[in-house]
């Protein structure tokens, strides 16, 4: 029996090979293999990794193998499902041992086979055009910092993109006009929070009827029809669609921090939130995740959402004495990513959320 992928080119299904493997094993392989599983009724024969530690030995019964000791056809069609920053290694690789047959699912195809499965089962609907002519007050605050790693394919800024550099406090290099160590700010504890450094200056010095964080890699794409729909003022956040995490959000997380700030989040979450806890838990249990801190969102909804998520950081920076990893690493960013996706994953019944593509830069 034939099976079938997707070739991303618009909506075709191809029929084309009897045989195929996911190379990938974290978030973007496991969410084309759900989604495949759940559309088309396939399954790969394998996941390949590069390296199987830090991965488990199975996904649902289908064994995860490392690239050096596969033993495939050289015919079969793997599906590239990892993140852009690592698919040219790994194309060369296939390439060079005989593995031309090959898919790569970067960003926009992963929106593309993604938003047909969340469509299919009613979740995380996408932000739909209007062509009413309006215009929104919308401005993405594009995170800079002066570690940031050049890029071969830098995007073309659109008048909505304003750069702002992160960490300007802790450095005399300049990136961006704009700087987060102005006004009201968090900027001389950059090296903990990160792109974070830049969220509390928005928060704290902008009053745009809408205003969102991306950064100088990542993107949030809104067409001028998707900025039209924003100012029709039904829609109050916007996000990427979120990761399926394996097993779930709590041990993806854990693969970025230590077990201690994993703990210390959900203590702290217990302490500031009792009766919204066992809510918070669950979504954490669960395995949907935002990721990278993208979100976009009405001034008063943002605003709101600040205000939860750094009294929370806040609060857990007063244990650094007792856990140095989160004065000395980026761990608070990490929990940044977990926090936002909890807001907004716990929000969703009472705050209207579409999603958008987002563009990732190498």
């Amino acid at each position: 029996m034939k099976l079938c992928y997707m070739l991303f080119n618009g909506n075709t299904i191809i029929q084309l090979s009897n045989r195929f493997a996911i190379y990938g094993a974290q978030v973007v392989a496991y969410g084309a293999y759900v989604a495949l599983r759940s559309l088309y009724n396939i399954t790969p024969e394998c996941f390949i990794v590069s390296n199987a530690k830090g991965n488990p030995p199975e996904i649902d019964g289908i064994p995860i193998r490392e690239f050096d000791k596969c033993t495939l056809d050289k015919e079969t069609l793997i599906l590239v499902a990892v993140t852009e920053l690592l698919q040219d290694e790994i194309c060369a690789v296939l390439q060079n041992n005989g593995f031309g047959n090959y898919l790569r699912i970067g960003a926009h195809e992963e929106h593309i086979l993604m938003g047909a499965y969340f469509e299919s089962i009613g979740k995380f609907p996408l932000l739909k055009g209007s062509e009413n002519g309006a215009i929104c007050d919308l401005v993405l605050y594009e995170v800079k910092n002066h570690r940031d790693k050049p890029l071969a394919n830098k995007p073309e800024l659109k008048a909505r993109f304003c750069p702002i550099q992160a960490g300007a406090e802790i450095t005399d290099i300049r990136v961006a006009p704009l700087l987060d160590n102005t006004g009201c700010n968090i900027s001389a504890k950059n090296k903990m929070y990160s792109e974070m450094t830049a969220t509390y200056w928005v928060w704290k010095n902008t009053s745009h009827d809408w205003k969102g964080i991306c950064h100088y890699r990542r993107h949030l794409l809104i067409s001028d029809a998707q900025l039209s729909a924003l100012a029709d003022g039904n829609i109050d956040a916007i996000l990427p669609l979120p990761y399926i995490c394996f097993p779930n959000t709590q041990a993806q997380f854990g693969r970025f921090v230590s077990e201690e700030v994993k703990n210390t989040l959900l203590s702290s979450l217990k302490t500031l939130h009792l009766a919204q806890y066992d809510d918070y838990l669950s979504i954490l249990n669960g395995q949907y995740q935002y990721t990278y801190n993208l979100v976009a969102a009405k001034r008063e909804v943002f605003d709101a959402y600040c205000s939860w998520i750094f009294a929370i950081l806040e609060y857990m920076e007063s244990f650094s004495d007792k856990l140095p990893e989160i004065a000395t690493t980026r761990a608070l960013s990490y929990v940044a990513e977990v926090l936002t996706s909890l807001y907004f994953l716990y929000n969703s019944v009472k705050l209207n959320i579409r999603h958008v593509e987002k563009s990732i830069f190498v």
